[in-house]
């Protein structure tokens, strides 16, 4: 009995000295300081991309709506041209910094410049089967991006020269819906979340392979090459994985989420420090990943308190601006400023999302730390 109390005061010291200085009565460390809408009507906005190297965030919704808007000042923005009328779902800055795909419904393959803000076809709709393409993601080179439909297609393209692009289908998928993909430089992997199939990695020769977590509805994954490299999905059933990678060895670690009333929708990297989970109705929780626990960051209770215009809707797109301050997006076109909560509002640690272990499994995964390409 001792030895488990111990246990107990040695975790709670360790969440002490995690917790911020600054915790509202409700568990946010953030508050809500100003919003904006985008326009008068329903934007649908689906999907914002960001690059540490690059000052402009992509926004892409319904029916081709994309603008580019500078990254500390979002009300500055860019209406790219109006080339398709379908709903753009997803995008992916290439590692440069300097171009992003963007991927969408009918076999929308569409190329983002900033040099001049231009957005043109990077390939047909054809060469993809006219399929709806929600999830795209570069290699950690640059060389391919990984490409997923609907229909649980995957596709590996790179520019051909003369505008066009090589277009190579994937095997292996099993046809359930490729919700996510994101990728590593080391291990040179890219990581991709299925509707069904569970949680699959491609390696550096293109090869995919199931690693686990079949059962759970995955919606969003992103990676984390900062410090020790691990993958992070998140499940609409509130399932959370990790994928580390050891001596050669994948392994995935699931666990379920408790404590909050929302369903998962969405995981950003914000830095190599921070992780945010998005959840409806509108919440944010910060994963620390290899044991570090999940906490409230941004509350439903003081969302709605708030207002702002961010209650009620789906949260979309999330990233920091300067000096602590981040800024949100909604499905319906709000952006809203969220800074820390002032000091001297502290009531306590953040509230603490409990994780009920689910299930740990291991698979061997031969040659996949080169980081030399397979060409």
């Amino acid at each position: 009995m001792p030895s488990i109390m111990a246990a107990r005061l040695l975790v709670f010291l360790m969440l002490l000295g995690m917790a911020p200085t600054a915790i509202a009565e409700d568990g946010s460390l953030m508050r809500i300081d100003h919003s904006f809408t985008l326009m008068e009507y329903d934007p649908g906005i689906e999907d914002a991309a960001m690059h540490p190297a690059s000052n402009w965030v992509v926004v892409v919704g319904a029916e081709g709506y994309a603008v580019s808007m500078d990254k500390s000042s979002p009300s500055t923005m860019i209406p790219l041209a109006d080339i398709s009328d379908s709903d753009l779902l997803d995008s992916d800055y290439h590692p440069g910094g300097n171009t992003a795909l963007i991927v969408g419904e009918n076999g929308s393959v569409l190329r983002y410049a900033i040099s001049d803000h231009s957005i043109e076809r990077a390939t047909s709709a054809q060469s993809v089967g006219y399929d709806t393409m929600q999830a795209v993601s570069w290699n950690a080179n640059g060389e391919w991006a990984y490409l997923g439909s609907s229909d649980g297609t995957l596709y590996r393209m790179r520019p051909a020269g003369n505008g066009s692009s090589e277009i190579v289908p994937m095997p292996g998928t099993g046809g359930s819906p490729i919700s996510s993909i994101d990728c590593l430089p080391e291990p040179f992997v890219c990581l991709v979340a299925s509707a069904e199939e569970g949680i699959g990695m491609i390696d550096r020769d293109h090869v995919l392979s199931w690693v686990g977590g079949s059962g759970s509805s995955w919606s969003d994954i992103v990676c984390r090459s900062g410090g020790v490299p691990v993958c992070i999905a998140i499940s609409m059933d509130r399932s959370i994985a990790e994928i580390e990678f050891e001596s050669g060895v994948v392994g995935l670690n699931m666990q379920t989420l408790e404590g909050f009333e929302g369903t998962p929708r969405s995981i950003s990297l914000i830095s190599s420090e921070q992780i945010l989970i998005t959840a409806t109705p509108a919440e944010i929780m910060e994963h620390r990943p290899l044991g570090g626990g999940t906490f409230t960051w941004l509350t439903n209770e003081a969302i709605v308190g708030q207002s702002f215009g961010v209650s009620g809707s789906t949260i979309t797109g999330v990233w920091a601006g300067d000096s602590g301050d981040h800024w949100i997006m909604t499905r319906d076109g709000t952006v809203a400023l969220l800074v820390p909560e002032e000091v001297g509002v502290a009531q306590g640690l953040p509230k603490l999302v409990t994780m009920l272990s689910f299930g740990i499994m291991g698979v061997m995964a031969i040659g996949i730390w080169s980081t030399r390409s397979s060409r």
